[in-house]
């Protein structure tokens, strides 16, 4: 890439009209001003220079931004390609490290790989536990009449009726990767790492009733003789559906319930207020028992599910609780950073991938120490 080059990519990035292959060109070039290593003064020429020229040809596109503080990324390919946006007049130039910073080898030198397992626990009705990583495929547990084997996708399904169904808990610890459970009616759940259900082994009578608390993703099986409630066992908040298919976020970290619909009807019952929704739709309830409905980012409620980390002006605090469940780390913050980011990258990355995104923006550093990411400015 030569010197006239990176301008007309430079400008293409913030005005938003770069495609996917510049946008990974962009990230080479942005990583050749990071690392003095890495820049071909013969091609690119000298580097304060092209900083100069870039800076010019991009501060008009910048000065016309929103003001809004975001830095905007975004990882489009399984590869480490990673385009760093435009935002509220940012760009990498202007923003050096102030005071000495450990090289960031130095920093991750203690990595942390992304969960191999899931980690869960069932427990039966009876109070037996089965460990699910080390369990074969096959069948686990057999309960009255209801059978719960372990299918060779790693999901665990119930068959069977029973007019005496006990409840059985499927726990996800930190550190776990998403599991999927198929209850007796054929109701799909999937678990993301924290979250715990509890749920009978079969369905009888006029309802059918399960508990969580952390994230999970639902996909009900209509029965309009026999409704199905989902209750949060962080703050008693009940979804009513028939059969629909959504997404509950409910941690006990003191942020608001979201659940977001994909399709069919809910209503949000808290004893204080009552919200029906609609696809398309997300309500978040606080700590108080308010519900707010607002349009759903269907992409980011259900990227956990897929595989992805999926960060939609999300802040550093918000980040790193997502990643303290999934990677079971702990966090020490040492600088506040009050800046939004939107990230998309894999989930099966090790965390020093995403801290390293992170850092590109320059507004946010860490250290890794054992099990412990320091925030650092």
């Amino acid at each position: 890439m030569r010197k006239e080059e990176a301008i007309l990519l430079a400008e293409k990035i913030a005005s938003g009209t770069a495609t996917d292959a510049e946008m990974m060109q962009y990230n080479q070039l942005f990583n050749a001003f990071q690392e003095q290593g890495d820049w071909d003064e013969l091609v690119l020429g000298n580097r304060q220079q092209l900083e100069e020229l870039i800076r010019q040809r991009l501060q008009p596109v910048l000065d016309r931004r929103r003001p809004a503080k975001k830095i905007y990324w975004y990882k489009w390919a399984a590869a480490a390609a990673v385009a760093l946006l435009m935002g509220s007049g940012y760009y990498f130039l202007q923003h050096r490290q102030a005071g000495p910073l450990q090289p960031q080898a130095l920093r991750f030198r203690n990595d942390i790989p992304a969960p191999a397992g899931n980690h869960a626990v069932l427990t039966l009705g009876n109070g037996r536990q089965i460990q699910l990583d080390s369990a074969g495929n096959g069948m686990l547990a057999v309960q009255g009449q209801v059978q719960v084997s372990k299918n060779a996708d790693g999901q665990i399904v119930y068959a069977g009726t029973d007019n005496a169904g006990s409840f059985n808990t499927l726990q996800l610890p930190p550190g776990s990767r998403p599991l999927a459970v198929i209850l007796a009616d054929g109701t799909k759940v999937w678990l993301d790492a924290g979250a715990v259900l509890t749920y009978p082994t079969a369905f009888y009578g006029g309802k059918r009733e399960v508990f969580v608390s952390g994230q999970a993703y639902f996909e009900v099986a209509r029965n309009s003789n026999q409704p199905f409630s989902v209750t949060s066992t962080t703050n008693n908040t009940t979804i009513d559906v028939l059969g629909t298919t959504f997404n509950v976020r409910a941690f006990r970290d003191g942020s608001d319930m979201q659940v977001a619909l994909l399709s069919g009807a809910v209503k949000v019952n808290t004893g204080k207020a009552s919200q029906l929704l609609h696809p398309g739709e997300q309500a978040a309830v606080n700590t108080k028992g308010a519900v707010q409905l607002s349009p759903a980012d269907l992409q980011q409620a259900t990227a956990w599910k897929d595989g992805m980390f999926y960060f939609n002006g999300a802040d550093i605090t918000a980040i790193m609780s997502e990643l303290q469940r999934y990677y079971d780390i702990d966090v020490v913050y040492q600088t506040d950073v009050k800046d939004a980011f939107v990230a998309k990258i894999p989930r099966d990355v090790p965390v020093s991938r995403l801290l390293n995104l992170l850092e590109m923006t320059n507004l946010v550093h860490f250290k890794i120490e054992g099990r412990k990411v320091t925030v650092i400015k």
